[in-house]
């Protein structure tokens, strides 16, 4: 009668989508584990999220502080998210320029600009999305394009020279410049969102 109600219990669980031995909530998985099924959890670094999907979103806008560069959203991608070739991310970000000032919009992987730079006043609204695959030990490529306004569209796509070493922790991160003069909020990026790809 007991083994009718392990084989029940065994069962059960694997209907519910749980993991093995675990009763709620989500199991702690090695670092390269990927289950296929039930949009499982996987572990990438020292954050668990789902295999595919938004691993980071951030909505407080923010704005360029003076003259000189400064930083405006940012995200720590967990070293080894890109562990194998083809892995891929994406990167989706959007803001305001103040229509008066001459500023600079730039996005970094890492130590490298990958570029979505604005050289001149944007009057409206700017949006930029990237695309960041692994292709090989230490070598990512990238597609990259934004829009400023109605008018303007940039795209581009190469490796990365120098590249950035996947099994450590990347910063992804806009920085936004007034050239112009030394006024807040000349560039303001209001939202950004880091998705893993497969």
């Amino acid at each position: 009668m007991s083994s009718i109600i392990d084989s029940l219990a065994k069962l059960a669980e694997k209907f519910s989508q749980k993991y093995p031995g675990e009763a709620s909530g989500v199991a702690e998985l090695d670092a390269n584990a990927r289950i296929p099924t039930d949009q499982a959890f996987s572990t990438g670094g020292s954050d668990t999220h789902k295999a595919m999907g938004v691993i980071d979103s951030q909505f407080t806008e923010i704005g360029n502080v003076g003259s000189g560069d400064d930083d405006l959203m940012s995200y720590t991608l967990p070293a080894d998210t890109l562990d194998v070739n083809g892995k891929a991310i994406r990167i989706t970000a959007w803001g305001l320029g103040n229509g008066i000032d001459n500023v600079s919009l730039r996005l970094w992987f890492g130590s490298i600009v990958i570029g979505f730079v604005i050289p001149n006043n944007p009057t409206s609204n700017w949006y930029s999305t990237a695309v960041v695959i692994r292709g090989g030990v230490g070598i990512q490529t990238y597609g990259i394009s934004g829009l400023n306004g109605i008018i303007t569209v940039m795209g581009e796509g190469t490796s990365f020279n120098p590249a950035q070493d996947e099994t450590a922790a990347i910063i992804i991160k806009f920085s936004g410049a007034n050239n112009s003069d030394t006024s807040n909020d000349a560039v303001t990026q209001q939202g950004m969102i880091v998705e893993i790809l497969n």
